[in-house]
């Protein structure tokens, strides 16, 4: 079993009983971010260039077979008795909406740096995208195929999923606190913002389309 520290709502993790770390004060907290900072900006470009992905490498970032993943998803199963997908499986994705949504804090990075699974629930930070290929992730591993990551980007990157569920449609957004149903053409008129961004793009563990 798998010990994810964020599974269970106010659960942080720390240091081990009796070993209290000291507080750092906060001016040198600050002045080592600052040094990472300008580390980073430095070599933007090789760090860039290694994180570049090809399509099929994109598709492997949303990954329901990831041990943190199926740990996860184990543990959302394991709170019905029994987890029927029919049935339970809403209320699952509900559940791996809030934790993605409360649990993940957003973070913008500095730079283009695909985070994985297991780094972002050891850190307890994700920017946008990969918070949306984490829950998609959750969604595919809880059974519903359908799940796709949707990006909208003109420089900047919006993120959300997407997945069908007895005949209506849903689009899940953790950043904006959205989790709605109905007619798909309804909800993309309503969220994707089309001709303002240069490229929208789809796509899951199995396949990729460009819009």
């Amino acid at each position: 079993m798998i010990d994810i520290p964020f599974l269970r709502r106010g659960e942080k993790a720390g240091p081990e009983k009796g070993k209290e770390e000291p507080e750092e004060p906060p001016a040198k907290h600050k002045c080592r971010a600052a040094l990472y900072k300008h580390i980073i900006e430095r070599y933007r470009e090789q760090i860039e260039a290694g994180e570049s992905k090809t399509i099929p490498e994109l598709r492997g970032l949303v990954n329901p077979n990831d041990k943190t993943v199926a740990a996860i998803a184990d543990h959302m199963r394991g709170s019905f008795h029994p987890y029927v997908y029919e049935e339970k499986f809403l209320l699952a994705a509900r559940k791996a909406f809030e934790f993605v949504r409360d649990d993940i804090e957003l973070e913008s990075l500095p730079v283009d740096f695909w985070l994985y699974p297991e780094d972002i629930v050891e850190l307890g930070v994700a920017d946008a995208v990969d918070k949306a290929m984490l829950l998609c992730s959750l969604l595919i591993a809880l059974e519903n195929e359908s799940a796709r990551v949707v990006v909208e980007t003109d420089g900047t990157r919006r993120a959300f999923v997407t997945f069908d569920f007895k005949g209506s449609f849903h689009i899940l957004d953790p950043v904006q606190d959205i989790f709605e149903s109905g007619v798909k053409e309804d909800l993309i008129r309503k969220h994707v913002q089309g001709d303002n961004y240069k490229l929208v793009y789809e796509f899951n563990n199995k396949e990729y389309e460009e819009w």
